[in-house]
Formats: C-alpha cells, sequence, structure tokens
C-alpha cells in the first residue's frame, strides 16, 4: 500500500478531533477492488477513524498510534537508497 495519508488535527472550542488514515479498511477496499475487476481502484481517502480528545497529549497519542500502523518497510527502503543517492552524489 502506498499513497499519501492524511491526519488531520482540529482544534474545537473545548478539545480536539483527529482523523486518522484506517488501514485496515483501506486494505478491505483494495482487496474488493482485486476481486471485481470493472470496479477500478476506489479513493482512500474516505478510508478515515475520527476521534475526540481533550488534551494534547491525547492527541498525540492518537497520531502516534496512527503512525505506527502505516506501512513504514517501503518508506525505510526508499529512505536508505535515497540516502545514499545523496551521499554518492556530493561525492
Amino acid at each position: 500500500m502506498h499513497g499519501d495519508f492524511v491526519i488531520r488535527i482540529k482544534v474545537l472550542e473545548n478539545g480536539f478531533t483527529v482523523e486518522v488514515p484506517d488501514v485496515e479498511m483501506m486494505k478491505q477496499k483494495q482487496a474488493e477492488a482485486k476481486k471485481n475487476k470493472g470496479m477500478g481502484m476506489p479513493y482512500m481517502g474516505d478510508c478515515t477513524e475520527t476521534y475526540a480528545a481533550r488534551t494534547v497529549p491525547e492527541v498525540m497519542k492518537m497520531v502516534k498510534g496512527a503512525l505506527a500502523k502505516l506501512p513504514d518497510i517501503a518508506y525505510a527502503e526508499a529512505f536508505d537508497e535515497a540516502a545514499k543517492e545523496m551521499k554518492a552524489s556530493k561525492g
């Protein structure tokens, strides 16, 4: 799974709302799209969960939890490759 993953934090009068990607829903929609070839790939921006939080530490806990669920193996490999190329170009 790859693409843009958006986390939104809205400041309210009495707290926050935190909208995070629902990775499990994304995987399910991708599986459904693969089974139904005429369907095409679904819009992943709709695959979100929204939570309420009272404090900044609660918001940070939700954000950290959401980031931990994102697929990071591909990013780690891509980052390592880009870092090597950058280092090589500086010579």
